[in-house]
């Protein structure tokens, strides 16, 4: 990437009667001139300076986000953007699963959620609900088989124990 050339650059000359501000800059023939500026323009000038260098660093930072994955975009926090049609499909998915949970008692379909979702173990949910392990493991079987049979492409079955173990 070439290095942006700046259009002026400021030359300050201090003496004992007055401090003066030069900027130097090229005409529109290419040639060299130096003007005297006062304080206030040249305030301004490095006002505008300012707004250029946060105008040019904000491009950079947007070009190098087109340069990475959307993986790297999302580990950086860029807003990640998705087609329509992905859009459709996970609202279908996500009405899928919401009937799906619906035909589910509300006891299977919290402890399934509890489990899957937020991390709790068997041992956890008994005391929460005051329950035995057996019985949260018995309800989450059943649900799970429940959900094999509404979602069956989405839910794996479970093998089956073979008689020689």
């Amino acid at each position: 990437m070439s290095q942006r050339k700046e259009l002026y650059e400021f030359r300050f000359e201090n003496n004992d009667a007055a401090n003066r501000i030069y900027v130097r800059f090229f005409n529109a023939f290419n040639s060299p001139q130096e003007i005297e500026v006062s304080e206030e323009l040249y305030r301004e000038l490095e006002q505008i300076n300012r707004s250029i260098n946060r105008m040019h660093l904000s491009e950079k930072r947007h070009n190098e986000y087109r340069d990475l994955s959307e993986e790297e975009q999302a580990e950086r926090g860029a807003a990640v953007v998705i087609s329509a049609e992905e859009a459709v499909i996970t609202i279908l998915l996500s009405e899928q699963l919401r009937e799906a949970f619906l035909q589910l008692p509300a006891t299977q379909a919290r402890r399934f959620l509890l489990v899957h979702i937020f991390g709790y173990s068997y041992r956890e949910i008994a005391c929460k609900e005051g329950c035995s392990v057996d019985a949260v493991k018995k309800s989450l079987v059943a649900a799970k088989k429940k959900l094999q049979r509404i979602l069956p492409d989405w839910v794996p079955e479970t093998p089956s124990k073979s008689t020689s173990e």
